[in-house]
């Protein structure tokens, strides 16, 4: 499947330590313990939506987008959670060209996630 280019979001930063903790009352155990959740399911989530793209299953690409915004919200990701945001959206749109794009910006999110664990 040919990709639209990347437009990466890189002005919002790949972590927030400050909004996790603040998502987590203010406890730095729990906010860990979130962004190790959603590291760990990263992959399986990002196999699971490929699979949806490929597949052309709008619907249930929105579904599982909407579902990665669920972990991203309380993780302190910006630029994660607004490209599954833009995911879910072109889903809900049906438009593969928009769909292909924000998949490709969602992958490149996650992988600076991935590279913001320290």
């Amino acid at each position: 499947m040919d990709q639209a280019p990347v437009t990466p979001l890189s002005q919002l930063p790949a972590r927030d330590r400050v909004s996790a903790l603040a998502v987590a009352g203010g406890d730095a155990d729990l906010a860990a313990e979130l962004f190790a959740a959603l590291l760990a399911g990263l992959p399986d989530e990002l196999a699971a939506l490929r699979t949806e793209v490929a597949a052309s299953d709008w619907e249930g690409l929105a579904e599982l987008a909407h579902q990665v915004r669920g972990a991203t919200r309380y993780c302190g990701v910006p630029a994660l959670d607004e490209a599954a945001e833009s995911l879910e959206r072109a889903a809900r749109a049906a438009d593969p060209p928009r769909v292909a794009a924000a998949f490709a910006n969602l992958e490149a999110e996650a992988r600076r996630v991935q590279q913001a664990d320290d």
